[in-house]
């Protein structure tokens, strides 16, 4: 059992928006720890711990609100602690911003919420996986054991790569500026050389200019230093409507033509700099790792001098200093600026800290590398995570219960060490784990972790039924809906099962009543509920009542690892899928690669994917480790079973399909399909006793029925008519018994429109065939007009006019793809096309 339901390592600012926003949402007992290495205030932190009153935040006081909701809440606190003349215009001195932050922390310790808060003092050095959770042991403290652990480690000190060995030895060297008392020692005739020229160098500049008479020397490679604020804020200049680049050149031109257009309109470049802020993340995130490179070794500097931005009475005071011969920037390698500084010089390190963690002198933090706990981020910048902030560990998967935020994640945002970046991640990551708290304690359930690291609130029976369920979904297996009845039943209240279960019912997947399972699943919900189930409740909600799918993929932006839901979004052998071009669903899973590595059952749905874009070989390759996994993966399998048939291996194919249906694929859910594939090698080999044996047992019903007995059983009997087959066992009026009517007269795709009408020319109903036309040709979604063109030929078909068939599929070749499906479902209009062309030359040689 563990001590604490979250631990935050850290107490700086990071570690204390966590705290904040883990009590204020709370909705029952959570316990939480804060740990942190003091002995100061907690809050300060390294940014704030300074007491020199002239160093000021480089951010208006309206934008340092702790909470993204309240955005006057900071100077709110201003004013009732006493500093009325402050407004949201100022720019306040950081010490400010370090007691606004200690009040935060001092409320979520004392303020009276259902949380149950601990503050620990002593330095974490190691945080280690056991069978309770994470045991975090601190120096001259007890370990502590949590379920989840939030590393807010902060910013490193500054990097010393550079440094001379010979330097690093002498007396008058700061390695760190920020050290308590680490500039104490400098005297009013003692020169000084700061090496660096960033905001640390700016404020070092000013604490120094008021103890020494000697000029100040600031030097870097660039000689650059930040630009100023304006005395007065301008709004950003919004990017509305404007393609975001995806590449450095574009991301250049961007900036470029925007400060162009802020000039002229506004006389200033800020805006245009300020309007980017918010996209930010996501052009990086979208840049290849050579243009990321680039950016960092040709504009990272130049960004960050107009992006973060010296406060104008800093500015002032800079501008000041040079103009009287007391400060000096100049531009060369550090190794030149310190030969040629003066005996005696004080040597002052501001260059920032080194990215790259794997080098830290940290004793947690090289724990952490040691065990394999986390890797380095990308480029080498902070520490690998998911898009939500889970940490990645050496081998790239998520590790589960083990969290990070701030300059961390640097690698994956670039944009991560400012106020306004870290709490939003803070609230986030509140979001998700404030689902630990529980009314009580006991008895009531707890958080668990499914196999993908996501919370689970409920007790651990219903838990483990629902993971059977999940598991069962994944692999295409039947017994998904038994498994979600067993779960439920454990526990009435489980929200996240109701709401799993009318996902499925929607989809087709399981035979209930949405709506009346979506009903459930609200009502659960106000029982007891957390971010990843409120997030899949509204996605789910949106799904029934009005079909709109954005909600999953704004669930899966936030919850990358909720596999199910990943599947449920892609159009598969199970899932009709929230996009119906091929593109956008290869793209919702390649982007999830990093996410889920080796994992079988992506492995299968990539596999799945390549052979969608006819890359043959690689998806064989990942089919083939995706069943070396797990045997009974139904994504591998369909797959392998595609890429046998495109590749024209009939015979192997065959004999490696019937072997897996009868041997791990026996349970599959969708084994009418499997052995529908089976079916299309024996028609290619024209083993008709085969076939009819397929359409005779697990093609005929009552083994099918629905959505399956449509595009299986009824494509497969108009396939064997046009291909010159024997009578079958089955008649394609015994299959449409089985099938809604709806479907075949009001299809809600165009994949099902053109399946219904291959069942109603396999029927000879041409009166049905019409109907379906008229409604075709009425409807705007994409690829309806496909399939009032298919109904016209398959019309012109039946009526034996075979030149006309031709005709109307010839002049829509290359567009039928955009009727959904693989190419295996299609090939069946080139089927007609070739028995069309074949009896038109027969007629007309007769």
């Amino acid at each position: 059992m563990s001590d604490v339901d979250v631990a935050i390592v850290g107490g700086g600012a990071a570690g204390t928006l966590v705290l904040a926003n883990l009590t204020r949402l709370a909705a029952g007992r959570l316990r939480v720890a804060l740990i942190d290495r003091g002995p100061g205030r907690l809050g300060s932190g390294t940014a704030y711990r300074t007491t020199d009153p002239a160093h000021l935040l480089n951010v208006r006081a309206a934008a340092m609100s702790a909470w993204p909701d309240r955005p006057e809440h900071f100077t709110r606190w201003l004013a009732a602690t006493g500093r009325d003349g402050v407004t949201g215009e100022d720019f306040v001195p950081r010490a400010v911003f370090g007691d606004y932050l200690a009040a935060l922390a001092t409320d979520a310790a004392e303020g009276g919420s259902s949380a149950d808060v601990r503050l620990i003092r002593g330095r974490a050095n190691g945080v280690h996986r056991g069978p309770d959770g994470w045991t975090i042991t601190v120096d001259g403290a007890t370990p502590v054991v949590a379920t989840e652990v939030v590393l807010a480690i902060g910013i490193e000190p500054p990097a010393q790569a550079w440094v001379p060995r010979r330097l690093r030895a002498r007396p008058r060297f700061v390695a760190d500026p920020w050290r308590p008392g680490a500039l104490d020692g400098v005297g009013p005739a003692d020169p000084v050389l700061i090496v660096g020229t960033g905001l640390t160098a700016v404020d070092v500049a000013v604490t120094l200019s008021a103890r020494t008479r000697r000029p100040i020397t600031a030097t870097s490679r660039n000689g650059q230093l930040p630009f100023a604020h304006t005395p007065q804020a301008r709004p950003p200049m919004p990017l509305d409507g404007v393609a975001l680049p995806t590449g450095i050149r574009q991301v250049r031109r961007l900036v470029h033509r925007r400060v162009r257009e802020s000039i002229a309109a506004t006389g200033d470049w800020r805006p245009a700099i300020d309007g980017l802020r918010p996209y930010t993340q996501g052009i990086w995130s979208s840049l290849s790792d050579p243009d990321r490179r680039e950016f960092l070794r040709r504009d990272l500097r130049r960004w960050d001098n107009a992006r973060h931005r010296m406060a104008p009475p800093v500015a002032d005071a800079i501008a000041g200093l040079r103009a009287e011969g007391r400060l000096a920037i100049a531009a060369e390698h550090p190794s030149v600026a310190i030969a040629r500084a003066e005996p005696g010089s004080w040597i002052i390190n501001t260059t920032g800290p080194d990215p790259d963690l794997a080098g830290s002198t940290n004793p947690l933090i090289q724990q952490l590398f040691a065990e394999g706990y986390v890797t380095t981020g990308p480029l080498g910048m902070g520490w690998a995570t998911t898009p939500d902030g889970q940490l990645r560990d050496a081998y790239g998967a998520p590790v589960p219960g083990l969290w990070t935020l701030g300059s961390t994640r640097r690698g994956q945002l670039l944009e991560s060490t400012a106020v306004p970046e870290i709490r939003t991640q803070a609230l986030a990551l509140a979001e998700r784990l404030q689902g630990l708290a529980a009314p009580g304690r006991a008895p009531g359930p707890r958080v668990r972790r499914d196999r993908y690291g996501l919370p689970v609130l409920t007790s651990a029976r219903a838990a483990e039924h629902f993971d059977d369920a999940v598991r069962r979904v994944l692999r295409v297996q039947q017994g998904a809906d038994a498994a979600l009845d067993a779960a439920t039943a454990e526990d009435p209240s489980f929200a996240l099962a109701h709401t799993v279960r009318a996902l499925l019912a929607v989809e087709g997947v399981i035979a209930a009543d949405a709506p009346g399972v979506l009903a459930e699943a609200e009502r659960a919900a106000q029982v007891r509920s957390d971010a990843r189930t409120s997030s899949l409740l509204r996605a789910v909600a949106g799904r029934i009542r009005s079909g709109d799918p954005a909600g999953l993929l704004r669930h899966i932006d936030e919850f990358p690892r909720d596999a199910l839901v990943v599947n449920a979004c892609v159009p598969t052998i199970a899932f009709g899928g929230a996009t119906q071009v091929p593109q956008h669903a290869w793209a919702i899973v390649e982007r999830l690669a990093p996410v889920y590595g080796e994992d079988w059952w992506y492995l299968g749905l990539l596999a799945f994917v390549r052979q969608e874009q006819h890359r043959w070989t690689q998806s064989a390759e990942l089919a083939e480790r995706a069943l070396a996994a797990d045997p009974a993966g139904g994504h591998a399998a369909h797959a392998r079973s595609h890429v046998y048939y495109e590749t024209g291996e009939h015979h192997t194919g065959l004999t490696w399909l019937t072997a897996w249906i009868d041997g791990p694929g026996r349970t599959a859910f969708q084994g009418a399909h499997f052995s529908w594939h089976a079916a299309l090698h024996e028609l290619a080999l024209q083993r008709w006793t085969d076939v009819s044996a397929r359409l005779h047992g697990q093609l005929a019903p009552p083994s099918v029925g629905g959505v399956r007995a449509l595009v299986d059983s009824a494509s497969l009997l108009w396939r064997c008519r046009v291909l010159g087959a024997p009578p079958q066992p089955v008649t394609i009026d015994e299959v449409l018994d089985v099938v809604p009517k709806d479907l075949l007269s009001q299809p809600r795709t165009a994949f099902i429109g053109l399946h219904a009408a291959l069942a109603l020319a396999a029927a000879d109903d041409p009166a049905g065939l019409a109907a379906l036309g008229s409604y075709a040709a009425g409807r705007t979604e994409p690829a309806f007009d496909l399939v009032a063109v298919l109904v016209r030929a398959l019309r012109a078909y039946l009526a034996g006019d075979y030149a006309r068939t031709v005709e109307l599929i010839s002049r829509r070749t290359g567009e039928w793809v955009r009727l959904g499906g693989s190419d295996a479902q299609r090939e069946v209009i080139d089927d007609v096309l070739l028995s069309a062309l074949q009896r038109a030359d027969r007629y007309r040689n007769s």
